[in-house]
């Protein structure tokens, strides 16, 4: 029988590796994380000290504490300071433990501290035993947490030794509480200890803190209450918000200014989404400079949580106030307003997010399991949704069913039913290629790119990407089927059935393409509206095709893309039903397209 319930182990929380530098102050040392990091973990936005007060308030018998830390000897220890230079020397103020951790130690009964070995900590020390006597002998039915630095050395070696010579199999840690003294190997830890280990990785410290078994919910207020007072705590008197959307996930965006006029953005959603994006936004931030917004704050509730980011630049009198893409778009219908949404889609997918796309690298990938069409057996997924949302379309159009609709239209080459496609044809199919994948968005949607114009003369001033919560690796065209998406089934109103047979076609030509840049698409536009449509279209596809210029593979790859978002976009509230008519028709001719382009598997 264990004697805890959960166990906590910290790494190396001491001085001479996170403590807080004031501003101009040199490294002290070769292992310190350095002022950003420990400033993401210690400063006004950082977790790690009410992480620490939450946990040490927890009584020892509901969860174990331990803190392994880094003592040397110089005499006995010559070899190891010789490698990573004088650090943590018994007895000086550098490897004390960092505040308030020598207080909780002491006022906090049963909190051992184990000197750790060089690299591994199951080596040289009494970590194990004093494992075993916290947990009766055995960890593999306990959740057991682990924080601290470095996180690609010491944090997932230690991991790595729990889980394979101390038998625990519950194990997680937490992004905003581990770090390193290099941010690509903390970033790169974090996803070998997910991908290999198997170690769940939170984001969020109260979604980490419930699973370590210390409650963070149950305060007696209601989730407005709780969110009125997440976005209180990151205004100040006299801020003023305008509401810039919501997301798909349910969170609210807001554009806010105070006083001095800059602009930021401040959003409030499910906690662990926000968190997420907050992860995002920190690992894509040091690439992408500030076209990313900068975290202004960072709260947390029992289910919410809420962040607030500065736009860069956003403060200029020279400036427009900031607006989406997808605002922009529906509010102007200038010539004006069209170059400078062409220019805004050349900012975020060429010159900013494209840093990531033009360093795509050759892998070998299940496209079918990527997109999640189906799992890693081929079975597949979500199938009756989708298939559901069909049906709906097509009997709300007054139609029997999905299979009835589609036979009325004039597809130019063959279709294949949501129903048939997805209950028919993909069990058991899988399309391996080689593709090219980078870091993608894997969310671009058109309330997620910021525009701001110049007051002067209307033209683009500026441009930000935000919500990363989503970031991952993909193949690199992903980001531009999105955005190819809902410019067409969001922004592309049918307001007749003139307009709707042209969108149709127009569709047709877009989808069948051979390659990336389809043919004749300017001759099928009548309307203004259709004009801009195209333009913005064709505009997007040239930055994939530099991009991704394989000709032809290309556009079959692009293609799976599209029928994922374009299924998804079944489901969506905002098409109007014609929109939603033109979206089924899509994912019928993309899923036979698809289809004939996936090879027959090999016995």
């Amino acid at each position: 029988m264990s004697s805890v319930k959960a166990l906590l182990l910290t790494q190396c929380l001491q001085n001479d590796f996170i403590r807080l530098l004031d501003e101009g102050e040199p490294l002290p040392n070769l292992v310190h994380v350095g002022a950003l990091e420990s400033d993401r973990l210690s400063g006004k936005n950082g977790a790690l000290s009410g992480f620490l007060k939450r946990t040490h308030a927890t009584p020892a018998e509901e969860l174990g504490i331990v803190h392994i830390v880094d003592r040397h000897d110089p005499a006995r220890h010559g070899a190891h300071l010789e490698r990573f230079r004088p650090h943590c020397i018994s007895g000086t103020p550098g490897a004390d433990l960092v505040a308030p951790l020598p207080e909780l130690v002491a006022c906090r009964r049963g909190t051992p501290l184990v000197e750790g070995g060089d690299l591994s900590d199951a080596e040289d020390s009494d970590l194990g035993s004093v494992l075993r006597a916290l947990s009766g002998g055995d960890l593999s039915s306990l959740r057991v947490g682990v924080i601290g630095v470095w996180t690609n050395v010491k944090v997932m070696f230690l991991l790595y030794d729990l889980a394979t010579r101390l038998g625990a199999r519950h194990l997680a840690t937490c992004s905003a509480l581990t770090a390193s003294r290099s941010m690509r190997g903390h970033f790169a830890a974090l996803d070998e200890i997910r991908d290999v280990l198997g170690v769940t990785v939170f984001h969020s410290p109260g979604e980490f803190l419930d699973w370590l078994g210390v409650s963070t919910s149950g305060t007696g207020v209601t989730e407005d209450e709780e969110r009125q007072a997440l976005v209180s705590a990151l205004s100040s008197e006299g801020t003023s918000l305008s509401p810039l959307g919501g997301g798909f996930s349910g969170s609210q965006v807001f554009l806010a200014r105070d006083g001095d006029g800059a602009a930021s953005v401040l959003k409030v959603g499910r906690r662990g989404e926000i968190a997420c994006e907050r992860f995002g936004n920190e690992r894509i931030r040091r690439i992408l400079g500030d076209g990313v917004p900068a975290l202004l704050g960072y709260r947390e509730g029992g289910t919410l949580a809420a962040m607030r980011m500065e736009l860069a630049d956003s403060h200029d009198p020279s400036a427009a106030r900031p607006a989406t893409f997808k605002k922009l778009f529906e509010s102007d219908p200038s010539e004006d307003a069209t170059a400078v949404l062409e220019g805004a889609l050349q900012s975020a997918l060429g010159s900013l997010l494209g840093r990531f796309y033009h360093t795509a690298e050759k892998d070998n990938a299940d496209l079918l399991e990527a997109y999640g069409f189906t799992d890693a057996h081929g079975r597949p997924r979500w199938a009756d949704s989708v298939v559901a949302k069909a049906e709906a379309i097509a009997t709300t159009s007054g139609f029997s069913g999905s299979e009835a609709f589609l036979e009325g239209q004039p597809f130019s080459g063959p279709f294949m039913s949501p129903r048939e496609f997805y209950q028919g044809w993909l069990p058991g199919q899988s399309r391996r290629e080689e593709v090219y994948s980078s870091v993608v968005h894997a969310d671009l949607n058109l309330a997620n790119i910021l525009v701001s114009r110049r007051r002067q003369d209307g033209g683009l001033f500026r441009t930000w990407v935000i919500d990363f919560a989503r970031l991952a690796r993909f193949p690199n065209l992903t980001d531009f089927a999105k955005v190819e998406n809902d410019l067409t089934y969001i922004l592309l109103r049918l307001e007749d059935e003139k307009a709707a047979s042209r969108a149709f076609a127009i569709q047709e030509a877009r989808l069948s393409s051979t390659t990336l840049m389809p043919q004749r698409l300017e001759s099928l536009a009548e309307t203004p509206l259709e004009k801009r449509y195209i333009r913005l279209l064709l505009a997007l596809r040239r930055l994939a095709a530099e991009v991704d210029p394989r000709g032809a593979k290309a556009m079959a790859t692009y293609r799976v893309a599209l029928l994922r978002y374009a299924a998804h976009t079944l489901g969506f509230d905002e098409p109007s039903l014609p929109q939603l008519r033109l979206a089924l028709a899509g994912v019928a001719r993309l899923a036979a397209l698809v289809a004939e382009e996936t090879p027959a598997a090999r016995t």
